[in-house]
């Protein structure tokens, strides 16, 4: 069983450990169970115990051999699920990455194209605020010509 553990900015290790792993992908086998150790100090400890403790002793550890090898060939398969979810996440962490890179890029875009309007209607606000300019001196000075004939009518009726 291989556990091996990358950051997010280990993208290319990752991605090499991946390949080697497709490779070499898992085979499955059988596992037989063997209790190992000294066969003679088995038989001699056998024949020593009395008949009733020493098949309890090979069972127990058959069993715990047996339990030890069907926990390491139900957690091979969760080991894979989890580099692969680990892999899938590097990879949404990466893209990720990029969408913000690319969001931050097209941020920049508007503000130099908004900023290039501004400056583009600067003039035409400058040429706007000048007509508005020349209309209301016009208006100003009909207003002034109206008063002043105001004015002179009510000289006359005075």
């Amino acid at each position: 069983v291989l556990i091996s553990r990358y950051a997010t900015d280990q993208k290319e290790a990752l991605r090499a450990a991946l390949r080697q792993r497709t490779k070499n992908a898992p085979v499955h086998k059988e596992v037989k169970v063997q209790l190992l150790g000294n066969t003679s100090t088995e038989k001699e400890e056998s024949i020593a115990h009395d008949s009733r403790s020493a098949p309890r002793e090979t069972d127990s550890a058959t069993t715990i051999a047996a339990a030890t090898a069907a926990a390491i060939a139900t957690t091979a398969p969760l080991l894979k699920v989890q580099n692969d979810l680990e892999a899938k996440v590097n990879s949404v962490s990466a893209l990720l990455h990029k969408l913000q890179e690319t969001d931050r890029q097209l941020q920049l875009v508007a503000e130099q194209q908004t900023n290039m309007k501004t400056q583009q209607e600067k003039p035409h606000c400058h040429e706007r605020v000048s007509e508005l300019e020349k209309q209301i001196n016009a208006f100003m000075v009909q207003r002034i010509q109206h008063l002043e004939k105001l004015e002179e009518q009510q000289m006359n009726i005075q």
